[in-house]
C-alpha cells in the first residue's frame, strides 16, 4: 500500500519541482555556465537558502536533468523494448527512444547540454547505460552479439556515435530526422559487433 503524502511533503516536492523547472528553463535559454543560483532562485520565487535546501549546488540541478532521463530509461524503456524479439532490434529501438528524449528536451537544451565541458555523458553507473549494457550482455549470451568485445565497451562506443548524431542534428538546427538518422547510424555500427 502506498504511503500517503502529507501536505508538507507535497509542498516540499512542489517547491523542489518549481526550482528544477525554472532552472531548466534558464539553462535552456542562457546555457549552464551563464546561469547563477541567484537567478534560478529568483525565477522560482524562492530564497537562495531554499534553493540550497533542495540542491547543494548549481551542478546538482544539472545532475537532476540527467537523473530524470535515467529514471525514464529505468522505469519506462524496458517495458517499451519487450515488443522487440532480437537484440539488434531492441538496441535500435533503444536509441530511437534516446533520440526522442533529445527531441523532447528541445533544440536549445540539447545545444546547452552537448558541450565538451559536460562530463555527465561519460559518468559511469548511470541507469541509461546500465540498461543498454544489460541488453547487449543478453545479446552475447544468446549469440546475437559477438562476445569478442565486452558489452560495456560496446555501450560506450554506441553512445559516442549517438551523441555525435544528436550534436550534428543540433548543428543543423534540428532540421534532419533525428530518429531515422540515429537508427541508421546505430544499426550500421552495431553490425560490426554481430
Amino acid at each position: 500500500m502506498a504511503k500517503r503524502l502529507t501536505n508538507r511533503t507535497k509542498q516540499a516536492l512542489s517547491t523542489k519541482n518549481r526550482i528544477y523547472q525554472n532552472g531548466v528553463k534558464l539553462i535552456e535559454k542562457y546555457g549552464y555556465e551563464n546561469v547563477t543560483v541567484d537567478q534560478i532562485a529568483k525565477k522560482a520565487g524562492v530564497s537562495v537558502g531554499t534553493y540550497y535546501h533542495y540542491f547543494q549546488s548549481k551542478f546538482d540541478l544539472f545532475v537532476e536533468i540527467y537523473r530524470h532521463g535515467d529514471e525514464y530509461f529505468k522505469a519506462k524503456v524496458p517495458e517499451l523494448l519487450k515488443q522487440y524479439a532480437s537484440c539488434p532490434d531492441r538496441v535500435s529501438a533503444y536509441f530511437g527512444l534516446y533520440a526522442q528524449l533529445a527531441i523532447d528536451d528541445g533544440l536549445e537544451m540539447v545545444r546547452n547540454l552537448y558541450v565538451p565541458t559536460n562530463k555527465m555523458f561519460i559518468s559511469h553507473g548511470r541507469a541509461m547505460q546500465d540498461l543498454l549494457t544489460g541488453i547487449l550482455r543478453q545479446g552475447q549470451e544468446s549469440g546475437e552479439v559477438s562476445g569478442s568485445v565486452p558489452p560495456e565497451t560496446i555501450t560506450e562506443r554506441l553512445f559516442v556515435a549517438a551523441r555525435g548524431v544528436i550534436f550534428d542534428w543540433s548543428l543543423h538546427d534540428g532540421e534532419s530526422d533525428l530518429i531515422a538518422d540515429m537508427k541508421d547510424m546505430i544499426q550500421r555500427l552495431l553490425r560490426t559487433y554481430l
